[in-house]
C-alpha cells in the first residue's frame, strides 16, 4: 500500500530520460537540489493521483483500488494456521502524505503515509485447534481500518550490471500501527451463524491485540510487495537516466 506512493515519489524526484523519452507533459520535473523537493514531489503526486487507482504500467505501479497483493499466512508454527487469499485492498490511492524527506547524495528517503480507510476483502482459511475447538473451515473475510499508518524507510546502495550503474533499496525502518480496526470472518462454524456471530464479537472485542500481535505479517507484506516494486524500477532504469545533474 505504501509502496506505490514510494515508487512515484522516486520516479518523479529523478527521471532525466536519456533515450529521449520524455515525462509526460503533466508532470513538473523536480530538480534534485531544490531545497523544498519535496513540495514539488508532492504536487506531481496530487496530479498523478487519478491515475494511481488504474495503475501506472510505465512506472510498475500497479491499479491502487483495488490492490490485489499474494496470498499470506499467520501463526504458521502455531497449533492454528490461517491463511488468507484472493487478497483485495480498496482506496489505497486515497492517502495523505504526512511526511517525505530525501537525501539523494546519502540515497536516504523517509516516508509517513496515512490511509483514512481501508477495506481489505479476501478468503481465508483457518486448520488447526485452539483450546478444545478444533477447525477447519474457509470462508470470506472482509475488514475495515481507520487511519492506517505507515512510515517506511528506504537506503540505497549502488551496484554495476553490464557497466551501467544500478541502485537497489533495502529496508532500513519500517512501523505500522492503525487507529480503529473491524473484521468479520463468515462461515467460521460452517451454517452455524449463532457460533460465528459469538467468535466475530470476542474477536473484534480484542482486535487491538490481534492487530498488534499481526504486526510481523503486516511488515512483512508491505515490505515485500513495496521493495518488489521499487527494485524491479531501479534494475530496469540505469542511475544515469533516473537521477538528474544540474
Amino acid at each position: 500500500m505504501k509502496v506505490n506512493v514510494v515508487v512515484t515519489v522516486l520516479c518523479l524526484v529523478c527521471f532525466n530520460w536519456s533515450n529521449g523519452e520524455k515525462l509526460p507533459t503533466y508532470i513538473t520535473p523536480c530538480n534534485r537540489t531544490d531545497p523544498n523537493v519535496h513540495k514539488c514531489v508532492e504536487e506531481n503526486i496530487e496530479v498523478l493521483r487519478p491515475n494511481l487507482k488504474k495503475g501506472i504500467p510505465d512506472l510498475f505501479i500497479p491499479s491502487l483500488d483495488p490492490l490485489l497483493i499474494p496470498p499470506t499466512c499467520v501463526n504458521e508454527e502455531d497449533q492454528v494456521k490461517v491463511t488468507f487469499t484472493d487478497i483485495h485492498i480498496f482506496h489505497v490511492d486515497d492517502f495523505l502524505m504526512d511526511q517525505f524527506d530525501i537525501d539523494l547524495d546519502r540515497k536516504e528517503v523517509n516516508i509517513s503515509i496515512t490511509f483514512p480507510h481501508l477495506r481489505i476483502k479476501s478468503t481465508y482459511n483457518v486448520n488447526g485447534k485452539f483450546l478444545v475447538v478444533t477447525f477447519d473451515e474457509k470462508g470470506p473475510a472482509d475488514g475495515n481500518y481507520s487511519n492506517f499508518k505507515i512510515h517506511l524507510g528506504l537506503k540505497g546502495t549502488t551496484y554495476l550490471e553490464n557497466g551501467e550503474e544500478h541502485l537497489k533499496w533495502e529496508k532500513e525502518a519500517i512501523s505500522t500501527e492503525v487507529e480503529d480496526s473491524h473484521i468479520v470472518l463468515e462461515k467460521l462454524f460452517g451454517n452455524h451463524t449463532d457460533l460465528s456471530d459469538k467468535t466475530n464479537k470476542v474477536i473484534n472485542e480484542n482486535i487491538n491485540v490481534i492487530i498488534n500481535d499481526l504486526q510481523p505479517v503486516i511488515q512483512r507484506v508491505v515490505t515485500d510487495f513495496i521493495f518488489g516494486i521499487v527494485n524491479k524500477l531501479f534494475a530496469y532504469y540505469p542511475l544515469k537516466e533516473l537521477f538528474a545533474h544540474d
